[in-house]
């Protein structure tokens, strides 16, 4: 391979960093498939002293690993969390002082398919067909920053050779054969390419992938079909990590699943929607011979709590752990309560999100990996009071932004491919509104509102888009309705829930056209708002406090939207909405929208108590159906039939902070805060704690000997709180 000797040079000599190099591959894309091994790219660097500081410049058409001298560059994996490729890829620096010494260096890049390069055949979502990696392998682009003068860049003089990583698909698995470790196949010059990817080269703007918590099996046993079946009790997304022993060419196969099929067979459930010719969450390990060998994959994750291993060969595994991979281990905040069933509840719904923020807020962490945007709105004040997730939502904004189209329709998947998913079947008001909610939620966490600014004009695109979606009764509907309710049930009217949102949208374009300055285009937005009311109105408003046929969801959409409900009838609607809940024995009719909006609803009205059963009933259709035979996430659907693992029936961990221990941001940023706590029947104590910049807000309250509940707090210097 081609040595580089440093020393030093004048600073006009140094290039740029964004322009620095070129991209490179391990050949031209069209000699590259899906079933290639994940290449390496290797340079020495021979250094006359150690430097003072040095830095790594990466952008990878996939996700990468950077090693100095053997040694992986940083903690963070999974990188660079994907963007919208055809408009952007990050560009990740790592800081690489302490791994460079005098003399000769070695720097090993390795470049998997990532998110870049879903090529595999018959997936349901299309990512095969997506325009950006038509004739792009895994590839980079880079330089190598030492004592701010540039060393070395990308270019034809780097070397490229086959890994062990034999296979590396997102949604499918890896495979690595650990008898080509350490030997450098097919070593030759790295192609300097000619097609190259669509993206602009950015600096990375998100919140990484980190390794988050390890997990050993509370128990295994045979399963019905072959192999054996190991029980983490946790549900998460990651990897799993073996250790084993055996002869070479043996052969240990991992498959992954959050659920179990019938007589102790390995379920594939959930992961039936790739229909492709391979298996999907399947890791493959073969055996080189020589001791006990350790291996856990590093350009994949799974959704899972069970894996059936199976060996073929003579072989034994003499430990296997799950581990946890997730953007956000580390909370922000937190609830206690000495309730049993909410506890569980919150902890489900934390483990649930931390599953689906790996990288970008996601649907479920198996079956489809995907960013849907209502999943992502419909969660992300639950996100923002639990975690600091800020940044990883501002990114996800701006992949919406990219995404969108001149007409100024967005997709509701992020990243999308534009083929079947995205802007087709699944877009519309509920998940398009993601570019109005999620800015707006962290401006008020943050105080902060240049996300919002860098969306407003997609804001704009995105009304003139949605004006041409109007019926002739002023109404919309282009989009979902309230999406997974339970079987049977009664659900509120499609046109009424995607009306309500565009109002919102309305509203909202209101409130930025004024701090933008805009006053002309505020004030039309307002009116605009106020017809879209009056047809509201004018077709759900039966009077006497009904909206439509007084289903759950359509009683609390008028409310939860504050401003669209006949001025001083809300109370009255909110009352009736109690009724209702009452008469359905506190059963969950309603899908994600009225998760969301009715116990919102219903203890801003007094009625708490209701909420509180909504969420802790142990009968009947709800949400403690979640936390069924031991499972310990949130679910796509009430009765189980889909996804162990979903994020979107999350917002009550919000509600819970914001009503039961009554933490109210009166002033974007915590700079000004009220307490209204709603005190819940036979709950003896909740607490709710939030690290701000000013320090750590608590609040909550504990009955006395009296019974009566007794609330306290405890605000840092520097926050007002305001009655």
């Amino acid at each position: 391979m081609k040595r580089i000797v440093f020393a030093a040079f004048s600073l006009a000599s140094s290039i740029a960093a964004a322009d620095a190099g070129v991209w490179i591959g391990p050949s031209q894309g069209d000699a590259w498939n899906a079933t290639n091994s994940v290449p390496c790219f290797v340079k020495t660097l021979t250094l006359d002293a150690a430097p003072r500081k040095a830095e790594a410049k990466i952008a990878a058409a996939g996700w990468f690993e950077l090693r100095v001298n053997g040694v992986k560059a940083g903690k963070n994996v999974l990188e660079p969390v994907t963007c919208q490729p055809d408009k952007r890829i990050s560009e990740v620096t790592h800081d690489i002082t302490a791994l460079l010494k005098s003399g000769e260096n070695e720097i090993e890049i390795d470049v998997a398919n990532g998110w870049f390069g879903c090529s595999i055949p018959k997936e349901v979502w299309g990512f095969k067909d997506a325009r950006w990696h038509k004739g792009i392998p895994p590839s980079f682009k880079g330089s190598i920053e030492i004592d701010g003068k540039t060393a070395a860049v990308s270019d034809g003089s780097w070397k490229v050779y086959d890994t062990a990583t034999v296979f590396s698909a997102l949604r499918c698995g890896e495979y690595y054969d650990a008898r080509l470790s350490g030997v450098r196949r097919n070593l030759r010059p790295a192609a300097v390419l000619e097609k190259t990817p669509m993206g602009v080269v950015s600096p990375d703007d998100s919140e990484p992938c980190r390794i988050g918590e390890l997990f050993e099996p509370v128990y295994s046993f045979k399963a019905g079909n072959g192999g054996t079946i190991y029980d983490f009790r946790r549900n998460i997304a990651g990897w799993c990590e073996i250790e084993v022993e055996g002869e070479p060419g043996a052969k240990i196969v991992l498959d992954y699943n959050d659920t179990m099929g019938r007589k102790k067979t390995f379920s594939r459930q959930c992961t039936s929607l790739c229909r492709g010719p391979l298996p999907s969450q399947h890791d493959e390990y073969t055996l080189s011979g020589k001791g006990v060998e350790k291996w856990h994959p590093r350009f994949v994750y799974h959704g899972f709590r069970f894996v059936q291993a199976r060996i073929s060969g003579k072989a034994k595994i003499k430990s296997i752990r799950s581990r946890e991979i997730t953007s956000f281990p580390e909370p922000a905040g937190a609830l206690k309560t000495s309730d049993g069933n909410f506890t569980r509840l919150q902890a489900a719904c934390l483990r649930s999100y931390k599953a689906n923020f790996v990288g970008i807020p996601t649907d479920c962490p198996h079956r489809e990996k995907n960013g849907w945007t209502g999943d992502a709105q419909l969660a992300c004040e639950t996100g923002l009071w639990n975690f600091d997730s800020r940044r990883g939502y501002e990114h996800f904004i701006r992949m919406m932004i990219d995404a969108q189209k001149p007409n100024g329709q967005v997709p509701c998947i992020l990243p999308t491919s534009d083929v079947f998913f995205g802007y087709g079947w699944g877009t519309g008001p509920a998940w398009d509104v993601a570019l109005f909610e999620i800015p707006k939620r962290v401006y008020i966490f943050t105080g902060d509102d240049s996300l919002a600014k860098e969306a407003y004009r997609a804001m704009k695109k995105y009304i003139a888009f949605a004006g041409k979606k109007e019926n002739k009764e002023g109404l919309y509907k282009y989009g979902l309705a309230d999406w997974c309710p339970p079987k049977g049930t009664k659900q509120a009217p499609n046109t009424m829930t995607d009306t309500a949102y565009v109002w919102y949208m309305h509203k909202e374009m209101a409130f930025w056209a004024r701090r933008e300055g805009e006053a002309d285009f505020a004030a039309e937005m307002e009116a605009k708002a106020a017809r879209i009311k009056e047809a509201f109105t004018k077709k759900y408003y039966k009077g006497g406090g009904v909206y439509a046929d007084r289903e759950l969801t359509a009683l609390a959409c008028p409310v939860y939207f504050k401003g669209l409900c006949v001025e001083g009838e809300e109370k009255k609607v909110a009352d009736i909405l109690a009724e209702e809940v009452r008469k359905l024995g506190w059963k969950c009719h309603f899908g994600i929208f009225g998760s969301k909006w009715i116990p919102r609803v219903l203890a801003e009205y007094g009625h708490q108590n209701d909420a509180w059963k909504l969420l802790t009933l142990e009968t009947g259709c709800g949400f403690m159906n979640f936390l069924k035979l031991d499972y310990d996430c949130l679910w796509e659907t009430f009765d189980g039939g889909k996804s162990r693992n979903h994020i979107m029936f999350g917002d009550f961990s919000a509600w819970a902070y914001e009503y039961v221990a009554g933490i109210r941001i009166v002033e974007p940023g915590f700079k000004k805060i009220a307490f209204r706590p709603c005190f819940i029947d036979g709950v003896e104590s909740f607490e709710a704690t939030r690290k701000t910049p000013f320090g750590t807000i608590k609040a909550g309250w504990k009955r006395g000997k009296d019974g009566k509940a007794h609330f306290y707090s405890e605000v840092p210097a520097g926050i007002e709180v305001v009655k």
